[in-house]
């Protein structure tokens, strides 16, 4: 697209058409802050359709002149993740039925059908009259479609298009039954018709039922992107296609998937600064913005959404101190991120958004704190550059949507505390402050090109790719895996024969059984004289051709093992029996860190360390001076601060 950095954000100028003189000093403001990118149109619908098939697109052309005028590019949204009240008030069809089986209302967002036809022929409507405009104008470098998808629907519509999906996935009734296990509780069902999507009132103890519906609603999500791209292309095919991803820790959406199908990945950043502890959420943020850029390594990455201050909708609207800003921006570029564009603009005056953090806020002055440091960081990334390409690194970490999905529906060995995300977060974060590089990698991924994979919770786990570990591990890769590992399969069917199933080979251990912790009880492993804790449940081991680095210190079973290493083919595979606190793992990294001779950039672990195009960019989210070590040379970091080397 550029090798320029964009820089800007959302902009809704449809909220201050009675306002010519706003509209005017907006885009002043905006070449002062050196923005040079914006995004129009993803809740516009209302003013470019007041009423059904009555369009006014005069005020969005208007808008799009005077920023081509002023050389400010336009990112072009689609308007379906907002319908207008007509729409949602005519066709109840359009609206979503929750999972207690209740439709919703007209209001809100992202309250809309995938499958109704109705709604699929307006926002065709609309998209193409858009397409039209845009062949006009060549300051529009993008579309994005539609807003932040992820809404449950368990209407008509959608319980039928479900049916459908299970019928050609698995081919017929007998096999979806032995696959899902109904004949336990009796619930066996004799045709598709009797399957209902996983609701409150319904069917709810089958855990692979509530697996596949996840996967539908992403399938279904795609669809639809696909069908508003296909509408837009049938005008024009001169420009790329993105949609704004978001969430994670509770989000459903599987965006590995979704990367298969948008031209550039984008994503919507908005941490807890100030209200969490600003390290911990700056890890978290990098685990993101790596999880993010590695669905597709050879696509271009962007921040397309972050708030230049406070949020409006978490628990606290904490402002960001002088300089957290500028951090927090730059580190989505440190992450390959092509763009730093901010949700909003301008401040919106009422609604739910009104106190949500903005450039320009209610004052409309330049000399406001937050608009002053968006001014300086403007100057900052006018200096850099960008081009596509791969970070570097030789370390790796698994992310699967599918194990997120299972370990939140399954029963036992816990039913607190087996948080999929925080887990692989916790293994993140503990990778991570040893200053390297890190990539995410998924069930499709090839691994040759790394030294070291982290595999978290892969409690499920198929055949082929544990064909690949095993293949990864014997050519000399390292891989270490933590508890639970190889349980079940796609369909939460528990692997016979024993656990860790394809993977007791590469391994070289039986997990005979698993005892669970109470919220009470702390896990203590000894690895070389030194204790640590664990949490949630431990795996007791039996030893084939592993050896045990590490041991169980309480219960019965202490003594046996709690840490593994085999040597497989030219590599080495780890497990580790247990949900190993930060410490722990940190140390256990290290070491095989040493063994690898894989490098850490920096060796500070209160710093935040990633390198992009040369540059290798250390941020200091800490309230405290901190020292660090890059290429032999020393360094102080001030409190709140970064440096670029």
């Amino acid at each position: 697209m550029t090798n320029k950095i964009l820089y800007g954000g959302d902009y809704n100028p449809e909220q201050w058409l009675d306002y010519p003189e706003i509209l005017k000093q907006d885009i002043e403001l905006m070449k002062e802050a050196k923005i040079n990118t914006i995004t129009l149109g993803m809740f516009s619908w209302s003013k470019l359709e007041p009423k059904e098939g009555v369009f006014n697109f005069d005020w969005l052309e208007d808008i799009i002149k005077k920023l081509s005028e002023n050389k400010i590019n336009i990112i072009l949204g689609t308007p379906s993740g907002a319908k207008p009240t007509w729409l949602g008030n005519k066709y109840e069809e359009v609206r979503v039925v929750r999972n207690d089986g209740i439709r919703e209302l007209q209001g809100n967002r992202h309250n809309f059908c995938t499958n109704s036809p109705i709604y699929r022929e307006k926002i065709s409507i609309i998209n193409t009259k858009l397409a039209q405009i845009s062949l006009k104008y060549k300051n529009i470098i993008l579309w994005h479609i539609s807003n932040e998808f992820g809404a449950d629907c368990h209407c008509e519509l959608c319980q039928q298009k479900f049916r459908e999906w299970l019928k050609e996935k698995y081919e017929n009734i007998e096999n979806l039954n032995k696959m899902w296990w109904t004949t336990f509780w009796s619930h066996s069902y004799e045709n598709f018709d009797e399957i209902h999507t996983p609701m409150t009132i319904g069917e709810m103890s089958i855990t692979a039922l509530d697996i596949n519906y996840r996967q539908f609603m992403v399938k279904n999500y795609i669809d639809f992107f696909n069908f508003e791209k296909k509408c837009i292309k049938s005008i024009t095919n001169h420009l790329p296609f993105t949609t704004n991803y978001h969430g994670t820790g509770n989000n459903n959406m599987n965006y590995r998937e979704f990367s298969k199908h948008v031209d550039i990945i984008s994503y919507d950043s908005y941490p807890e600064w100030m209200i969490k502890n600003n390290l911990d959420v700056a890890f978290e943020t990098a685990f993101n913005f790596d999880l993010m850029r590695s669905t597709d390594l050879n696509k271009p990455f962007m921040l397309m959404e972050s708030s230049p201050s406070s949020t409006n909708w978490q628990s606290y609207s904490k402002l960001k101190p002088n300089n957290l800003l500028s951090l927090a921006s730059l580190q989505s570029i440190a992450h390959s991120s092509l763009s730093v564009l901010y949700f909003q603009i301008r401040q919106s005056r009422g609604s739910a958004e009104k106190f949500h953090g903005a450039i320009i806020d209610h004052s409309g002055k330049s000399n406001h704190r937050v608009f002053k440091e968006v001014k300086k960081l403007g100057e900052t990334l006018e200096k850099l550059d960008y081009k596509l390409t791969n970070v570097e690194t030789k370390v790796a970490i698994y992310y699967s949507w599918i194990n997120k999905y299972a370990l939140e529906r399954t029963q036992g060995p816990r039913n607190e505390g087996m948080d999929y995300y925080e887990n692989v977060l916790k293994v993140y974060k503990s990778l991570k402050s040893m200053g390297v590089n890190i990539d995410i990698v998924f069930e499709d991924s090839k691994l040759d090109k790394y030294k070291l994979v982290i595999i978290p919770m892969m409690y499920v786990l198929e055949k082929e790719l544990a064909e690949e570990i095993k293949k990864f591990v014997n050519d000399g890769g390292t891989i270490v895996t933590t508890a639970p590992v190889g349980y079940v399969n796609n369909d939460d069917l528990c692997h016979l024969g024993g656990f860790p199933g394809y993977l007791k080979e590469v391994l070289g251990i039986n997990i005979d059984e698993i005892d669970a912790l109470t919220n009470e009880e702390k896990g203590e492993i000894s690895y070389k004289d030194k204790l640590y804790f664990s949490k949630y449940f431990n795996e007791m081991i039996t030893l084939c051709n592993a050896n045990a680095l590490g041991t169980h210190n309480k219960f019965f079973y202490k003594g046996q093992a709690a840490i593994s290493k085999n040597n497989y083919g030219l590599g080495s595979a780890y497990h580790i029996g247990t949900l190993l606190e930060v410490d722990g793992l940190s140390d256990l990294f290290e070491d095989i860190f040493k063994d690898l001779q894989i490098e850490k950039a920096i060796d500070n672990k209160n710093l935040i360390y990633n390198s992009y195009l040369n540059r290798h960019y250390i941020f200091n989210f800490t309230d405290k001076l901190e020292t660090f070590k890059f290429n032999n040379e020393n360094y102080v970091l001030e409190p709140l601060n970064y440096i670029i080397l």
